[in-house]
């Protein structure tokens, strides 16, 4: 637990102003919830204790208060609890092995175009518009802003979960107080192998999907990196479709409606959802890592977004 007076001098060692006693006391209560049952900790002392108990306690080289993204269930905004902030997800320099596939292999989908590729392939295009890698078929979204189809390997577990509210949580174990996709509660018809069984203990809160004015949100809260590929990160910025890398505590605008992406067409794949994201946890992959393919990783989320209106 921590102890006020050690709590007041630590943020004064970080430059943050003086405290009132009332904050620090619900500060040092939100620092003991940790990032599961944490509360909001409202105060005058807004951006400058921010800054100084987000370093102190989560980012030690955080410059700026504009590398932080608040989560979506932070309902204060004068909040200075560190957990209920994530930070900007930066690709990495040079990419990694998971993320380069060269733009050579990506081919632009021709109006009316059919290919063995796109014949052979596991997607099936539904009546809306959008694919779907188990093929599930439904002909109204009805309110649905996206839904959420969960896979262990090659194996898809429960049926899709429909999402209706503006921000899911996706999480492993018995995370009280959560609402949103509990994995652990989805029934596996087959046994799980030891990868899967590591890779599902390893998820714990999982990550946040957020539906928000500037786009499609992820915010990892598990202690793991998790993978996301998705074709609105790629063509425009990086040319290349891309596995993207969000660290612990970082998030990530995984979709932008403003610029959708065109459909695109890979070799030996086929058709390319552009409104498609998909997400692993904890295991990357790509054309240079162990696992090529998504479908290689114990443990993923595959998010089909709704069609524009």
């Amino acid at each position: 637990m921590f102890r006020r007076r050690a709590l007041r001098r630590r943020l004064a060692a970080g430059g943050a102003p003086s405290v009132p006693d009332d904050q620090l006391r619900r500060l040092a209560r939100a620092l003991d919830a940790g990032p599961a049952g944490a509360p909001c900790v409202p105060g005058p002392s807004g951006p400058a204790l921010r800054l100084a108990v987000t370093r102190a306690f989560r980012f030690p080289d955080l410059r700026d208060l504009t590398e932080l993204r608040r989560l979506p269930h932070c309902t204060d905004h004068q909040c200075c609890n560190p957990y209920h902030f994530s930070r900007l997800c930066e690709p990495e320099t040079p990419p990694p092995p998971y993320s380069r596939i060269a733009m050579d292999d990506v081919k632009p989908k021709e109006h009316g175009e059919i290919t063995e590729d796109a014949r052979r392939t596991d997607h099936e295009r539904l009546a809306t518009g959008s694919l779907a890698t188990d093929g599930e078929e439904r002909q109204s979204w009805e309110s649905e802003w996206c839904r959420l189809a969960y896979w262990e390997l090659t194996q898809r577990v429960g049926r899709q979960f429909s999402v209706r509210v503006r921000a899911v949580d996706v999480f492993g174990g018995t995370c009280a107080g959560r609402h949103g996709l509990c994995l652990d509660a989805l029934d596996s018809k087959e046994p799980q192998v030891e990868q899967v069984r590591k890779t599902r203990a390893k998820i714990g809160l999982g990550v946040t999907l957020s539906l928000e004015t500037d786009g499609v949100w992820l915010y990892n809260r598990s202690q793991e990196p998790v993978f996301v590929s998705s074709p609105a990160l790629d063509a425009a910025a990086a040319k290349a479709l891309l596995v993207w890398r969000v660290a612990p505590g970082h998030c990530l605008c995984i979709f932008d409606p403003s610029t959708p992406p065109p459909p695109i067409s890979l070799p030996h794949v086929g058709p390319v959802d552009p409104r498609s994201v998909r997400i692993s946890f904890a295991k990357g992959w790509g054309p240079k890592y162990s696992r090529r393919d998504v479908t290689a990783c114990p443990c993923w989320l595959e998010v089909l977004l709704a069609p524009p209106s």
